[in-house]
């Protein structure tokens, strides 16, 4: 079976998986001793962020294989109900309700946007179950209750970031940004920083992610005097953007993105256009980490391909909802939250053994920059 067609049936299969059933607090896996153990997905497998969920899907199939593999949680299997939300709001709010509902459904990761899974958020907390954002960068994810947590880096830890090393071009920065919450608060944080270390942003814009000509904004790029233009863009209208920018003759800067370009889809459409350009990652798969390595060689003997950080959150979030099933005092919505909340030395191959803070956060995350040299991103010391 290819890959496509593994990703259509897994998708049609998530509609039938389990039937509704109401739900109390402190729900917990019901049916017979050998009854699956079932955790939730809410994210793109269709629309304009769809190649964010097949990275997923292939994450959670590893991390599946490997736990049942290994006798599932107590000798119970553990599965995982898929429900494809296209990125949009309005469906990750019908799948949350749903899952709510569904007292078989232990715990959520997802939806793939901050803005997504924000909207959704109070539901779960509402409704006492554990949603993982496991790519949930926005600095006020966590804020809405204690049933709400994220391994993702922060805007806030990576916009300074990004903006430390665009500035090591120079200190005149151009920035195009999405026009979303996610978008707009990463920016935020940006200018901030800029401010801060007293370098200039001498041209920004929001963008649209449905938009398909850039030319305007990136000649008043060009014509600013930017040392570099950075990206807070996701990698279809960042494809879109570096292509253009040869087109208008924006060529003579360096051009630094934000780390969820870290994916072959963006040098798919880029093409020759993504050859210099800069990002950075919490996961790299050339490391000498052990389990890493074990990772990364399981990975790519399954599909062929290396792992990106999309992909490792997936199997991270995944293997670490096991891990708190196994540890947690009941097997219920509440006992896995408060296992994860507790919880030292955490399994997660981006982050090794970690754990939650107070805000259900990672401390001190580590960051890899990269660079597109034909056609593949290789570590880079430039920045």
């Amino acid at each position: 079976m290819t890959k496509t067609q593994r990703l259509a049936a897994i998708a049609a299969a998530s509609v039938s998986i389990l039937a509704l059933a109401g739900c109390a607090d402190g729900a917990s896996g019901s049916g017979s001793d050998d009854s699956p153990i079932v955790f939730g997905v809410s994210g793109p497998l269709t629309g304009n962020q769809a190649e964010y969920g097949k990275n997923w899907q292939d994450g959670f199939e590893l991390a599946l294989e490997e736990i049942n593999e290994d006798g599932g949680i107590d000798g119970r299997p553990v599965e995982i109900d898929f429900q494809d939300s296209q990125g949009e709001a309005s469906q990750a709010t019908t799948i949350a309700q749903r899952f709510v509902s569904d007292e078989n459904i232990l715990a959520v990761m997802g939806d793939f946007s901050s803005a997504t899974s924000m909207v959704a958020s109070p539901l779960y907390q509402r409704g006492r179950l554990l949603q993982l954002g496991i790519t949930n960068s926005h600095p006020d994810f966590t804020t809405t209750g204690d049933f709400i947590f994220s391994p993702s880096v922060t805007q806030e830890v990576e916009g300074r970031f990004i903006e430390n090393g665009a500035a090591k071009f120079g200190d005149k920065l151009a920035v195009f940004y999405l026009n979303t919450d996610w978008g707009n608060a990463a920016f935020d944080v940006f200018r901030d920083e800029a401010e801060t270390n007293g370098h200039e942003i001498v041209y920004s814009t929001p963008v649209e992610e449905a938009s398909t000509d850039f030319k305007p904004q990136l000649v008043q790029a060009r014509d600013a005097g930017a040392d570099a233009v950075v990206f807070y863009t996701y990698y279809s209208s960042t494809a879109l953007l570096v292509q253009q920018a040869e087109q208008v003759g924006l060529t003579d800067v360096p051009f630094v993105a934000v780390g969820s370009n870290y994916s072959p889809e963006f040098l798919n459409l880029a093409g020759a256009s993504a050859d210099g350009v800069y990002t950075e990652t919490s996961f790299y798969p050339e490391t000498d980490d052990p389990a890493v390595d074990e990772f990364v060689a399981a990975f790519t003997e399954k599909f062929d391909t290396e792992p990106n950080l999309f992909a490792a959150f997936a199997y991270d979030g995944l293997k670490q909802l096991a891990w708190a099933a196994e540890q947690a005092e009941t097997l219920d919505r509440t006992g896995i939250r408060d296992a994860l909340r507790d919880g030292k030395d955490i399994p997660s191959i981006i982050y090794g053994d970690a754990e939650y803070n107070d805000e259900r956060r990672i401390d001190d995350p580590k960051f890899t920059w990269l660079v597109v040299e034909d056609g593949a991103f290789v570590q880079t010391d430039d920045l």
